[in-house]
């Protein structure tokens, strides 16, 4: 794999804790490595992920020689994800739960005109 030049830049895969990122972006191999396999084009990859067309070409030049290795690990990536969200939404559902309603006199005297209010306006339209 040569890495890409992009605007005096050269860009390349950097081997990290968290896995292989795209250098000069946020984005990693792993997601261009999803979003490809699902379907996309690298065009549509490049507007994802905020890349550029050599950027995309040098993280397909990658997933190309890695592929054995990376499949594994984005299916590991991918249950870890589901795994955490759901650990966070449960979490928000708790918190939610026990979270008390807090209402104020204010707030109980807006519910109570809104209530007249559509109360009025639906005797209005059923005329």
């Amino acid at each position: 794999m040569s890495p890409a030049t992009l605007n005096g830049s050269i860009i390349k895969i950097i081997e990290s804790d968290i896995g292989p990122l795209i250098s000069e972006s946020r984005a990693s191999v792993y997601d261009v490595l999803e979003a490809y396999d699902e379907g996309y084009s690298p065009s549509d990859i490049g507007r994802i992920y905020n890349l550029s067309p050599h950027q995309v070409e040098v993280a397909l030049d990658y997933i190309t020689q890695h592929r054995q290795r990376l499949e594994p690990e984005l299916k590991e990536i991918l249950i870890k994800k589901a795994e955490r969200e759901q650990y966070h939404r449960a979490l928000v559902a708790e918190i939610e739960r026990q979270r008390p309603a807090h209402r104020t006199p204010q707030r109980a005297a807006i519910e109570a005109l809104l209530e007249k209010y559509r109360h009025q306006r639906g005797e209005i339209e059923c005329r």
